[in-house]
């Protein structure tokens, strides 16, 4: 999730970079201002976005119980295995070996799932709250006639007027074969 998050952001700080250049020497963005909001600032003010962040946080927490717990379960299965080795006769041994490995399969594959579920928990948990910042942002960008609104907090534009879109001209240049 961070290195996704990660890699968004250098594209994301790239394209601020140049829409910023863009708009400077054009005339528009005299008339059509820069707005900028804080996002971490909404995030730590915001009621409901610390609620979001805790009740994730807190199924973390959970899962990170559920990972200690089931490596304690395989812990002491390996431990009695060790232990009864000699006691137990070649069916019984080889009966408790692969009770072992599916436990430890089971494990992996919870483990591998960890980081699904967790994503999920986010997206389900945070992602209304993004959109409903989108939207107030969205909202107050055209209200107040804003060109562009960047996130200071990430660097990424939440909000630009289509005007300043120049992917049209771009996609035409391609096509044309322009470099």
């Amino acid at each position: 999730m961070n290195a996704a998050l990660r890699t968004r952001t250098l594209p994301a700080f790239v394209a601020v970079v140049a829409v910023l250049l863009l708009c400077a020497g054009s005339a528009p963005a005299a008339d059509r201002p820069l707005a900028v909001i804080d996002s971490q600032r909404i995030a730590d003010e915001y009621d409901a976005a610390r609620d979001a962040q805790e009740q994730y946080q807190k199924f973390l927490r959970e899962l990170e119980l559920e990972v200690t717990d089931r490596e304690k379960q395989l812990t002491s299965l390996a431990e009695e295995i060790e232990s009864q080795k000699m006691l137990l006769g070649q069916d019984a041994l080889a009966t408790k070996v692969q009770q072992f490995e599916q436990k430890r399969a089971e494990y992996f594959q919870f483990r591998e799932g960890i980081d699904q579920r967790a994503e999920q928990e986010y997206t389900a948990k945070i992602t209304p709250i993004l959109d409903q910042v989108r939207t107030i942002v969205e909202r107050l960008g055209k209200e107040g006639g804003y060109g562009i609104v960047v996130d200071s907090a990430s660097m990424a534009v939440l909000y630009i007027d289509p005007d300043y879109d120049l992917t049209d001209e771009v996609l035409t240049a391609l096509a044309r074969g322009d470099d």
